[in-house]
């Protein structure tokens, strides 16, 4: 509940019943994960294990939120794990929905694009009084709204600076889009060349193969840490800006490496798993060194005056790295390994009845697939959908 003076505080809460009902939208996102693994249409499966992760990711948050401290100079949002603070001096905000349940708000520090500055406030979640609060202390205290608010100008030199690191991120983004591009392609290949798919060094022992590629994924998480620090002890101005810059490049380019090893480990083992750990450990990296303009504030010396309000986002990649290496890991042993391979489902005989699929070729150590079906002479005019569907066929003749 808000103080007795509006120009102290203003304490809002989330409503009980209405976080625990997210919960039921939590499980609907797990759901959908789920359909996208079992379906072997390699399109559909990403974009439903990245819309579930996003929808998940969304819900914690909320349900994770103890509560959100509005004061004149900053705003504090208390989670279970912690909390966040942004300064109010350039504060930004966006209007998220318009409905009759509630206007969601997300508060910047100086920046739109300053995602890792940030505080949503979800107005769905909050009673009518508390919204009617929100609103008023917004429009009065921080000046938004109707009334003018105080970004930073685009044209100042932290914010160019700033935009410049941000891109770096999100040239990396899009080439993170493309190999999951190249994903979706191999995927449809091998689902076409192999009734199951055991990896093309099926010889070599999966545990300490996956072992040695999370060992790697979780030890650029100290290097990450060193390279979000700004450069110290460097008086020239441009030379600090330029090492600044190099280090947010190199960040965006490690973060999303990382993401990256998940295809090299999946053509190695056979196991969809091991590509999605990869790429959410990397997933997670990205976001949580995302540029902060606080830091080139302090690079640029531009703000001094607002150093004791910077903001404090702690980083806790390694700890969700290492939750979600277990669930996944749980998920992968202790159920049927072959569920997460690709693998075709429409062999038939000559009379047109379900059999077990023949390989259609030995993977690269020389060893086929353990799985054994009737033999016969004109198993390559089989139909099989998968990958592209229809439009499958086109990509049968790669590889071999």
């Amino acid at each position: 509940m808000p103080s007795s003076s509006l120009n102290k505080k203003l304490v809002l809460t989330y409503s009980l019943w209405k976080k625990l009902l997210a919960l039921l939208g939590l499980a609907i996102a797990l759901r959908i994960v789920w359909a996208g693994f079992l379906s072997n249409f390699f399109i559909l499966e990403v974009s439903f294990i990245l819309l579930g992760i996003y929808w998940a990711w969304v819900i914690l948050g909320i349900v994770s939120t103890i509560s959100i401290a509005l004061y004149p100079d900053k705003i504090v949002k208390r989670k279970w794990f912690g909390q966040d603070m942004i300064p109010t001096h350039a504060l930004v905000d966006i209007k998220i929905q318009s409905s009759s349940s509630g206007e969601s708000f997300r508060f910047f520090h100086g920046s739109s694009k300053n995602i890792r500055e940030s505080i949503q406030v979800a107005g769905y979640f909050l009673s009518p009084e508390l919204r009617l609060w929100l609103d008023s202390y917004r429009r009065n205290i921080y000046r938004l709204g109707n009334f003018s608010s105080s970004p930073l100008s685009s044209n100042s030199a932290v914010c160019v600076e700033f935009d410049k690191a941000v891109s770096s991120f999100r040239f990396m983004a899009v080439l993170t889009a493309v190999y999951l591009l190249v994903y979706v392609i191999y995927a449809t290949i091998l689902h076409w060349q192999y009734p199951l798919f055991t990896g093309y060094a099926p010889q070599l022992p999966a545990w300490p193969m996956r072992l040695l590629f999370v060992a790697i994924a979780l030890a650029a998480y100290p290097l990450l840490q060193t390279l979000a620090k700004p450069p110290v002890n460097v008086p020239n101005y441009s030379l600090r800006v330029a090492q600044a810059q190099q280090r947010a490049f190199r960040s965006a380019l490690i973060a999303n490496g990382v993401a990256w090893l998940g295809l090299p480990l999946f053509l190695l083992c056979g196991n969809r798993l091991d590509f999605y750990l990869l790429l959410s450990i990397g997933a997670l990296y990205h976001y949580d060194f995302y540029p902060r303009l606080s830091t080139w504030e302090s690079v640029l010396q531009a703000a001094p005056e607002t150093r004791p309000v910077q903001a404090t986002v702690p980083r806790r990649s390694m700890q969700v790295s290492l939750a979600l290496l277990g669930g996944l890991s749980l998920a992968n042993y202790h159920g049927n390994p072959d569920d997460f391979r690709i693998r075709q489902q429409d062999c038939v005989d000559d009379q047109g009845n379900p059999i077990e699929c023949r390989s259609s070729g030995s993977h690269g150590g020389g060893s086929s697939s353990s799985y054994r079906g009737n033999s016969s002479s004109d198993s390559h005019g089989l139909v099989r959908r998968g990958g592209f569907g229809f439009f499958g066929g086109s990509h049968s003749s790669f590889g071999g």
